[in-house]
């Protein structure tokens, strides 16, 4: 089972090349030396919250636990907080009919993320109207639900839809649809609280090496 590891903060002002430096030639490598996956970096294009999110997996919690006790990644965390600030991370799990799915880098993707927490005793009928409205409705509008995830460690709300596009435009056309203002307005109106959205854009810091790999193993 994949364990999710999230990380968010924003840079510190007029430190952008210090720490582009740090992230690409010591902290990104040293997550994969750890064993944590590196699946994507992301800057938060539409939403609030720190404005940076860099995704990271592991396939079972005893590998993450050990990885962030260790001394090597206290090390890279220090060098990591000397050039961001608003820093905070969260641990997720597969949640329902996605628990036994695989999650891996999906190059050019935008995500349309939905965060909320489940109504209390609506847990079933959530989930029903999760598997036969709203996964059909957002594949049928171009921007299908790709994972769902459930909070395990960190605050906030519980509950992670993740949604991928292409596009900003194929986004903005999903939820401009009368179809997507009905299925939101159930959703937050019978099954959910505490909901909130956000559109992520790729940095391209994990994505572009990823490729180039792909490609010079074909060398």
């Amino acid at each position: 089972m994949t364990i999710l590891f999230t990380q968010y903060w924003d840079v510190n002002t007029g430190e952008y090349d210090d720490y582009s430096k740090f992230i690409s030639e010591e902290y990104n490598p040293g997550l994969e030396e750890l064993g944590l996956k590196l699946l994507g970096g992301f800057y938060v294009a539409v939403g609030s919250g720190p404005r940076i999110m860099a995704v990271a997996a592991m396939q079972n919690g005893t590998g993450l636990l050990g990885a962030l006790s260790s001394r090597e990644y206290r090390i890279l965390s220090m060098g990591l907080m000397k050039h961001i600030y608003n820093y905070g991370s969260k641990v997720w799990i597969p949640a329902g009919m996605f628990r036994d799915q695989p999650f891996s880098i999906q190059t050019g993707a935008l995500k349309f993320n939905q965060y909320y927490d489940i109504v209390p005793g609506m847990e079933e009928e959530h989930n029903d109207f999760v598997r036969d409205e709203a996964i059909p409705i957002m594949k049928q509008l171009g921007v299908p639900v790709t994972h769902g995830w459930r909070l395990s460690i960190g605050t906030g709300p519980r509950i992670l839809a993740e949604c991928t596009a292409r596009t900003f435009a194929d986004i903005a056309s999903a939820v401009d649809s009368a179809e997507y203002r009905k299925l939101a307005r159930t959703l937050k109106k019978r099954y959910t609280t505490n909901f909130s959205s956000r559109i992520l854009s790729p940095t391209g810091r994990i994505e572009v090496p990823y490729l180039i790999k792909g490609m010079m193993e074909g060398f």
